[in-house]
């Protein structure tokens, strides 16, 4: 099952470990901090948020240990490019970014993000709740995103929702 969502996703690798959709989205915020940790890059303490994210987002942020940053949307519900560039500094881990968001808008200027998060040091976090939207037509991985969780419960089931057991997986 691993290597298919990897396949799926664009992912180099999963892991079906996580036992559910907020325990994955842990463990992906906590291989971000693992990532700068074995690097030595202690400062990255912070994650940026958008307001239009996942609902969890930010609470799975600060249990992971990180400091919440939460930017706006602009005018059309997407990613607001100058309030994104003011975030980014040398503390940021990283961003997690819902897409298609909660208003159910596909993020038209994904690769200027991903580009403007890793200049900064940061990596791009895929929140899969909205997955299913784009399957078969693109791939967080294909997208500049570094780490994702899969919200399986979502994404594969009818119908959606049902939570529990198997249904975070990570990659």
């Amino acid at each position: 099952l691993d290597k298919q969502l990897s396949e799926i996703s664009g992912m180099a690798r999963s892991t079906i470990q996580p036992a559910a959709g907020a325990h994955g989205e842990l463990t992906g915020l906590m291989i971000i901090k693992a990532y700068h940790d074995s690097r030595g890059d202690k400062k990255r303490t912070k994650i940026i948020v958008p307001d239009s994210a996942h609902g969890t987002n930010p609470s799975s942020a600060q249990v992971a240990g990180f400091d919440v940053v939460e930017i706006k949307s602009d005018k059309y519900g997407a990613v607001d490019i100058e309030s994104l560039k003011a975030a980014l500094n040398d503390e940021i881990a990283g961003l997690m970014l819902t897409n298609p968001s909660t208003l159910g808008l596909f993020e038209k200027n994904i690769k200027l993000i991903a580009d403007l998060v890793h200049e900064a040091g940061g990596l791009l976090y895929y929140d899969g709740a909205n997955m299913n939207a784009i399957l078969g037509i693109t791939r967080p991985g294909d997208m500049g995103f570094d780490v994702m969780h899969y919200n399986i419960h979502k994404t594969f089931s009818t119908p959606h929702g049902g939570g529990g057991p198997g249904s975070g997986p990570v990659g």
